[in-house]
Order: structure tokens, then sequence, then C-alpha cells
């Protein structure tokens, strides 16, 4: 079965857009505890609609993708999609901060890395990147850092 490989780009974007999102709504907090009680938990709840965008795309995103770049959680990613959004009430502040302070860094750049092989190898549409760079839903995309490494 031949795999549709057109939306990938889209699915790596949402994913960093939703990382960059996460880490500015949790920029300014250094506590777990404040950081879920803060301005009645917009914050909080905001990043975990966007750890399951996150879950969601890398689900999305093609095997023959995911099987290329192994070294990236994708299944985590969509497992825990899966437990924010189905055991909600359940989940570990604690864990939740640790996940958006300490992992989420690491897969921004794993996948950032992803993308600039996938654009240089031409495998990703150039035309399709540079579209996306003015559109205003990722303005959490460092799109001038990516654009350095390109050919």
């Amino acid at each position: 079965m031949l795999e549709n490989t057109a939306n990938d780009l889209l699915y790596i974007l949402s994913i960093i857009e939703s990382i960059g999102k996460i880490g500015k709504y949790a920029m300014d907090y250094k506590d777990a505890e404040d950081f879920f009680d803060s301005n009645d938990q917009m914050p909080f709840n905001a990043t975990l609609s966007l750890l399951i965008n996150i879950g969601e795309a890398s689900g999305k995103v093609t095997q023959n993708l995911r099987k290329k770049y192994s070294e990236i959680p994708w299944k985590i990613m969509k497992d825990f999609r899966n437990r924010v959004a189905h055991d909600y009430i359940n989940l570990n502040v604690f864990m939740v901060f640790e996940i958006i302070k300490k992992e989420l860094p690491k897969v921004r750049d794993q996948v950032e890395k992803l993308l600039i092989i996938e654009l240089n190898n031409e495998n990703f549409r150039l035309e399709e990147f540079e579209v996306c760079i003015g559109n205003r839903y990722y303005r959490h995309v460092d799109f001038g850092k990516i654009n350095k490494k390109l050919k």
C-alpha cells in the first residue's frame, strides 16, 4: 500500500508549532504546581490540548517517515495523547511539567532536524514550506533558524 506523504510537512510543522506554543505558555514557570494553578489552570489546560495535537499529528505522519526517523518518540507522543485525552483527570501535573521542560525541547530539535533533512533532500516541497512561513498559524516555528540550514 502506498502512503500519501503529501501532508507530512504540515504534520511536522504542526508538531513544531505546538511545542513552540507550549514553551511560551510554560516559560515563566519553574514549578509544576504554580503552572497548574496559574490563571485558573488556563496555561495548563491549553498545554494539554497542544499535547493532544502533537500526539494526533505524530500518529498521522507516514509510517515510512516514522521508521526513517525512529529516534523520534512517535509512539510515545501518540500514546501520551491518548492518556491526556482519555484519562485527563488522573494526569500527574509533575510528570506533565517534566515532559514540557525536559522532553519537548529535545523532540522539537529532532523534528526540526527531520524537517531540514527532508527539505534539503527535496522530499518535502520547498514551495509548500515557503507558503507556511507567511501563515499566522505557524508563528511559533523558528523559520529563520530552519532557513539558515537549508541548501
